[in-house]
């Protein structure tokens, strides 16, 4: 196993979440818009604006997940055996949750680019607040990946790779 292929394993991970992200949240149940805490969604402006950057980090969420993918793809012809699964589905694992942490830290908290909820009262509303519990299930999803990671380097016999 390679340190690229467990790399572009994470990479690809962290492109599937922004992309699973922008897709659900973002376009099917509408609960907020990547710019929604700069670019009101009450105007036509606002609102075509928000769509925008939403179609716009969907195209951004894309490259990065066909980066990793193509990394993985590439890593996987050079080597002399086929790589075993269970660590790059951790290290997949591992960069879905990263991206929630770095979405709900720096996107949702730091920059306030856009609340995970809002005045909007989806069901998860907490008062149009942050959602500090998001990032504990998502720091939930980095040990679980770490965990896989872990366990699937270690031959039958108990060995690690």
């Amino acid at each position: 196993m390679t340190r690229r292929a467990i790399l572009a394993a994470g990479v690809f991970g962290f492109g599937f979440s922004g992309l699973i992200d922008v897709l659900i949240l973002h376009h099917v149940l509408q609960w907020h818009h990547l710019v929604s805490g700069v670019y009101p969604t009450s105007t036509v402006s606002g609102l075509r604006t928000n769509v925008r950057a939403d179609g716009l980090f969907s195209l951004g969420m894309v490259a990065i997940a066909g980066v990793g993918a193509g990394l993985l793809w590439r890593a996987e012809r050079r080597a002399t055996a086929p790589l075993p699964v269970r660590p790059l589905a951790g290290a997949a694992l591992m960069g879905l949750g990263a991206f929630d942490v770095f979405d709900a830290v720096v996107d949702h908290a730091l920059l306030g680019l856009h609340r995970p909820v809002g005045a909007g009262g989806s069901p998860l509303s907490l008062g149009g607040q942050y959602n500090p519990h998001w990032v504990v299930v998502s720091l939930l999803f980095v040990v679980a990946g770490y965990y896989v990671y872990r366990t699937g380097r270690r031959d039958p016999r108990g060995e690690s790779a």
